[in-house]
């Protein structure tokens, strides 16, 4: 692996304060909320990705704690005055339809930007027609880029792959990926000066998509992938392609944080968060 720049980070427990204190330099928060859900926040804006799900059954997916569930629905801090909340596609481990419609609800300030296929999942659940000018749904194509604004925020989305999973059909024999028609949008957030990436459940066999959008042109604070990319390949796009001060790994099972944490620990610059409500400060 390529070693990547490491930035001045300070690691917090939840509550702590004076956020926007360190000698007048800007700062932006990361808050892991469970799985792909993390909030970013920095002085003037906050946005709430992937975080909203939760009732699964099972321990394949890290998930919100009821205690944390309660205080996004009803908008308590830190998940008070959400300027945006961005989800990457429809999948039950990166959002819940009625936590969705509710927090929305209860945050009037909040817009909503996602894939069709979300929003044809809202349509289903009470209280859909509340929030629906809110609601700002894109359907992809192959190729999708489009830049969107809320509140002096930028976020540009765009269409990647979902990481395949073959099933085998029991009348053919044959395989097939189950999320081959998953709409997953990865998102570039540009906020006071920071640059982050969340590419959702996009795969590291997804390259073209890298190139076609000029990823090796521009740098990020920080960027959050999937786990896979850990394999050589995502490597090769990370080290050609993805120019970033931090590198984020996502969708880690409850049960195998620490051997992930074990495999990037003598790199810097890359990490996994497997503590709820854990926090990085990023400071420019």
């Amino acid at each position: 692996m390529k070693t990547k720049s490491i930035r001045f980070i300070i690691i917090l427990a939840f509550g702590a304060t004076s956020l926007w204190s360190q000698e007048g330099r800007e700062q932006c928060s990361i808050t892991y909320v469970a799985n792909d859900g993390f909030l970013y926040e920095t002085k003037t804006g906050k946005v709430l990705i992937d975080a909203l799900f939760g009732g699964i059954k099972g321990n394949w997916c890290d998930q919100p704690d009821d205690s944390i569930s309660n205080l996004m629905i009803n908008v308590i801090v830190p998940f008070n005055n959400i300027d945006v909340v961005l989800i990457t596609h429809y999948h039950s481990d990166h959002f819940n339809g009625p936590m969705v419609i509710n927090f929305l609800r209860n945050n009037k300030k909040s817009v909503l930007i996602c894939p069709s296929q979300v929003d044809e999942a809202l349509k289903k659940n009470p209280g859909y027609s509340d929030v629906i000018d809110r609601i700002h749904f894109l359907k992809s194509e192959n190729q999708f880029d489009t830049l969107l604004a809320v509140n002096k925020i930028n976020i540009r989305a765009l269409k990647f792959y979902h990481g395949s999973f073959f099933e085998t059909d029991s009348a053919t024999g044959e395989k097939y990926d189950l999320h081959s028609n998953v709409e997953n949008f990865g998102y570039i957030i540009d906020i006071d000066g920071f640059s982050l990436f969340h590419a959702g459940d996009g795969s590291f066999s997804d390259k073209s998509h890298f190139e076609t959008y000029h990823f090796g042109e521009r740098d990020f604070d920080m960027v959050f992938l999937d786990r896979t990319f850990l394999l050589k390949e995502g490597q090769e796009i990370m080290n050609s392609l993805i120019h970033s001060k931090d590198l984020v790994f996502m969708h880690i099972e409850p049960a195998r944080g620490e051997y992930y944490k074990s495999i990037i620990k003598d790199v810097p610059g890359f990490s996994v968060f497997t503590k709820k409500m854990e926090k990085k400060i990023i400071i420019n």
